[in-house]
């Protein structure tokens, strides 16, 4: 039975995952050459909450360009938007069985953690390359990646051992 259960999450979240990532590719390619929808809302939220930055849609390179006055500083593109986050997430919350109650109130919470700590990432990375350049590709390719989806796998855990359950399991 506990095979059967397993083997039901694998291809839930198999096809969610496909499916959604599908959608996202789709969406890329309806944009380009141009910053996709959801870069370019990430990249305008970073230049709301930190307004000493600006954001410059680079229209024929699918990127923002994110600048200090005159200082060129970051592109951001389709990579760093969250995206790959909040597909994984949602393919593995959706393939985990639970309530609609549970659904309704959990996903969208956690998609607002998943998007603050990622524009948090993306202004400390800008301060890194600012006054640290020499740690910025460290901290842009290892460390901040490792840190962000650790944060997504504990919303899992916490998905899993505490929200997620239907009642009759607790």
């Amino acid at each position: 039975m506990e095979t059967k259960k397993a083997l039901q999450f694998i291809i839930i979240f198999i096809i969610i995952y496909v499916v959604s990532n599908g959608l996202y590719q789709y969406i890329l390619w309806l944009y380009t050459p141009t910053p996709d929808p959801i870069t370019l809302y990430t990249s305008l939220i970073l230049c709301k909450i930190f307004p000493e930055f600006n954001a410059t849609p680079l229209l024929f390179d699918a990127a923002v360009l994110i600048s200090k006055g005159q200082h060129k500083l970051v592109n951001i593109n389709e990579g760093c938007n969250g995206m790959a986050l909040v597909t994984t997430f949602l393919s593995f919350v959706i393939a985990f069985k639970s309530t609609l109650k549970n659904y309704l109130k959990f996903i969208p919470a956690a998609i607002v953690v998943i998007i603050i700590f990622n524009i948090l990432r993306l202004y400390v990375l800008i301060e890194i390359k600012l006054n640290f350049i020499s740690y910025f590709d460290i901290f842009h390719t290892y460390i901040f990646p490792a840190i962000i989806y650790f944060i997504t796998f504990l919303l899992m855990v916490l998905w899993v051992k505490f929200i997620g359950r239907k009642p009759t399991e607790k």
